[in-house]
């Protein structure tokens, strides 16, 4: 069998294509006059300043924004003391055929290559269908998934935590490390599938998305302490990252269309109306 039908088989390619057809039905068309090169030049601009917001955004944090991230550090830190262990011997012990064919679909989902998949599936489709709510939601999963890779990679190399396949302990943390073992703070895939279920959540807008995508997350979550890649802590600094990214994001791409949207109609409502139109043919 190919690489590419394995793909089409398995269950997380299925879950992603069932969320790329519910978006092209949620989705409302707004067709604009602008060439698909002028789309992708303001897209790009708008990726960097999303990119300078959301990286210069903790300068801003207000009180209760610091009272956040205190308490998702103290939940890791109470994880790393207390729960760790416990939760590794206890998911390590009940393994069955069914939780493997579980794990699989958030191993997929939070993987690098699956956020850029759907991302780009969708961008492309939006400006091939001249769709601007589906490209918008297109761009919000690829800066999500970008953002919080980005944020994640570098926690993980100052961090240098062990991960748990190594038997070193869940306080072992190395600092300043380039090898993959000791990547173990925060947990990617966690982030990712956060991130990306963040944002789709904050752009289908809709109960039923939210819990199906965030349960979704939680299967992710489930998978790196199962293959015994991450500890809970990982999974719990990495599912707040990735959310806190998701739903910045996902705000920030639907005030950027609902202007869009605004100047779009102004420009509409501003045209002369012709009171008399002829042609006249040879």
């Amino acid at each position: 069998m190919t690489g590419s039908a394995k793909l089409f088989r398995s269950p997380a390619a299925i879950v992603l294509l069932f969320i790329f057809l519910q978006l092209s039905e949620a989705g409302s068309v707004f067709a604009g006059d602008r060439s698909a090169g002028d789309v992708l030049e303001d897209d790009v601009s708008h990726f960097f300043r999303d990119f300078r917001d959301i990286f210069s955004s903790p300068a801003h944090f207000n009180r209760s924004d610091w009272i956040t991230v205190g308490a998702v550090a103290g939940s890791a830190v109470a994880a790393t003391i207390w729960v760790d262990a416990p939760v590794r011997k206890y998911v390590l012990s009940d393994r069955s055929g069914f939780v493997d064919g579980l794990v699989s679909v958030g191993d997929y989902y939070g993987k690098l290559s699956s956020g850029y998949y759907l991302g780009s599936a969708l961008y492309l489709a939006g400006i091939a269908g001249d769709d601007d709510w589906v490209r918008f939601t297109g761009r919000a999963v690829l800066e999500a998934h970008t953002f919080s890779l980005l944020i994640t990679g570098v926690l993980k190399a100052v961090t240098g935590r062990s991960r748990p396949c190594l038997f070193e302990g869940n306080k072992c943390f190395n600092w300043f490390e380039t090898e993959n073992g000791k990547w173990s703070l925060p947990s990617g895939h966690t982030a990712t599938a956060f991130a990306i279920s963040s944002v789709l959540s904050k752009r289908i807008d809709r109960p039923w998305a939210t819990a199906g995508l965030y349960a979704l997350s939680g299967v992710t979550v489930l998978d790196r302490i199962y293959d015994d890649k991450h500890w809970l802590s990982d999974t719990i600094l990495g599912a707040a990252l990735g959310t806190a990214v998701g739903l910045a994001v996902g705000r920030m791409i639907n005030e950027e269309e609902s202007e869009r949207k605004k100047r779009g109609l102004e420009a509409l409502n501003e045209r002369p109306v012709e009171l008399v139109h002829f042609s006249v043919s040879f």
